[in-house]
């Protein structure tokens, strides 16, 4: 079944067709300038619709450069997630009856927002989690396709209500879907925008209130969507916020008796510790979560080795591996093996390293110092039981010593058995493998617990078509040379993962998203039908 066409927010593309590049530039320095004036500034969380301050505070610094300090931010605890479930709580009941007419129209007044500040937030993002101007502006489109995709999608469907007829004479059947009550909305710090909006607005466009925690290391940007959305006119209670570690506010808001369901974007384990409280205390409601990937890319004796290289330097390194789509190993035909590595070792020691705030950065900061720790730790492994081709170290000249920068690695000769090239890294780190055949090609690939995203370069119709009736993923992408495994677009290119990279297989930006956020009531009025 073909869909109505939904416009996608790109704001660089646009400016790409129309020529305007320079403007675009022009128009994020101003807005990092006008951002980082305002840095610094401590910030309360936000429950039942007002500040609310705590007794311990956390800062956070960017990952570009640790002496620029993002804010001072409340360090929430137990008793701040029960205030904001139960403002959650005793708001639902209006908000579940407010028409979702209404709601939608609030939703697209926040897109809108969102668009005319644009800027701003894509020059937070770029300060805040180290993402380079491109990636920001994506990060920031990508929220406003979502508030406007869910708000089309619960309109398409009438709000999701069916009159199902009448089985027999005087029976009348109606069939809808409701929510659930309080949902926790826990988002990371990667897409801390696009995710934070999506999983948020997934929750409460459908008639359940939140309590949403950012990752701790991006409150800053997840303030400003609460803001923008407070500004719109979202009833106090309805959206919450709460700041904080994992084990101080995550954890208690997971277990908390009146939270009915948890949306999550993270790490695997985290995942399923929710999923196993929700077993072990009898929760009915749903978990929604998206856990992370290690990501195959196939390399056919039929591939464009242009297309390859270009797609697995840009798959594997944009933002510096740190994304769950990011591609991690490939998968090569041994006639070729040599070329398309010496090809991918040339091109990547020819990406940028450099403050995300410059116009021609690429490789962007890791995001604290456990991921450097990790990036350091693997790549002292891969040196020990491969070849690291290049990369493999931090950098540390100039002013990168002020942040946590890393050199993009290529690594060779490791096992597709060695754990480096089977677990998760999210850093900039991608293995490379010999194959003899295709049929080999896609046993390794599926030979992993994890099934979010797979890529394939051939130009050979028949192995494109074994490949897709084959692959064991989510999210599966040909020749795509801008990308071997990310950027998916909203409606388009539905994102989420099977196996173990998710807890639904029902997909961010889809059509089947939202009603995971509703349960179905079935209803029956049997009138009194005179015989004659």
């Amino acid at each position: 079944m073909k869909h109505a066409t939904f416009e996608n927010e790109l704001t660089v593309a646009t400016h790409r067709e129309r020529g305007t590049l320079a403007e675009f530039h022009q128009s994020f320095e101003d807005a990092v300038s006008t951002v980082e004036a305002e840095l610094g500034a401590s910030h309360p969380m936000w429950i039942d619709g007002d500040a609310h301050e705590a007794d311990e505070r956390f800062t956070v610094t960017s990952p570009a450069d640790r002496t620029l300090e993002i804010g001072d931010f409340a360090a929430g605890t137990a008793a701040d997630v029960d205030r904001a479930v139960g403002a959650a709580t005793d708001a639902f009941d209006d908000w579940r009856r407010t028409h979702w007419s209404d709601r939608i129209e609030l939703f697209r007044d926040a897109a809108d927002r969102i668009r005319e500040r644009k800027y701003e937030l894509a020059a937070t993002l770029t300060l805040e989690n180290g993402k380079n101007r491109f990636e920001a502006m994506a990060d920031v489109d990508e929220a406003i396709d979502f508030l406007r995709f869910y708000s089309r999608e619960l309109e398409r469907n009438d709000g999701y209500a069916f009159d199902t007829g009448e089985p027999t004479p005087g029976q009348h059947c109606t069939n809808s879907l409701k929510p659930f009550g309080v949902f926790g909305v826990i988002a990371p710090f990667n897409f801390p925008f696009a995710i934070f909006c999506g999983m948020l607005t997934g929750a409460v466009v459908t008639g359940n209130t939140a309590v949403a925690k950012p990752a701790s290391a991006t409150p800053l940007v997840a303030h400003k969507a609460v803001e923008i959305l407070t500004e719109a006119g979202i009833p106090d209670g309805v959206v919450n916020l709460v700041t904080g570690g994992g084990s101080d506010v995550g954890q208690p808001l997971i277990e908390h008796e009146d939270v009915a369901g948890v949306v999550f974007t993270g790490s695997r384990a985290v995942g399923r510790n929710i999923r196993r409280t929700f077993f072990e205390r009898e929760k009915s409601g749903p978990v929604i979560a998206e856990l992370g990937g290690k990501n195959p890319v196939i390399v056919t004796a039929n591939a464009d080795l242009e297309k390859a290289v270009s797609g697995v330097k840009n798959g594997a390194f944009g933002f510096s591996g740190q994304k769950c789509s990011a591609t991690s190993r490939v998968y090569v035909k041994e006639t070729l093996f040599v070329e398309f590595t010496d090809r991918l070792v040339a091109e990547t020691e020819e990406l940028v390293i450099d403050n995300p705030r410059e116009e021609d950065a690429f490789i962007s900061p890791l995001i604290d110092d456990s991921a450097l720790e990790r990036y350091e730790r693997i790549c002292e492994m891969a040196r020990e039981v491969g070849t690291v081709r290049t990369g493999g170290e931090v950098a540390t000249s100039g002013e990168l010593s002020n942040g946590r920068f890393v050199e993009p690695t290529v690594v060779t000769d490791v096992s597709h058995e060695h754990e480096i090239a089977r677990e998760e890294h999210f850093v900039p780190f991608v293995t490379i493998h010999p194959v003899s055949d295709f049929g080999e090609a896609i046993e390794k690939a599926n030979d992993s617990s994890y099934g979010l995203c797979a890529g394939l370069f051939s130009e050979d119709e028949t192995e494109i078509e074994t490949w897709f009736e084959r692959i064991e993923s989510g999210m599966c992408y040909v020749n795509r040379e801008q990308s071997a495994t990310t950027g998916a677009l909203v409606q388009t290119q539905p994102f989420g993962g099977w196996k173990a990279s998710g807890t639904t297989s029902k997909f961010a930006g889809g059509y089947w998203y939202l009603p995971q956020f509703m349960r179905e009531q079935s209803r029956t009025v049997v009138s009194d039908v005179r015989r004659e």
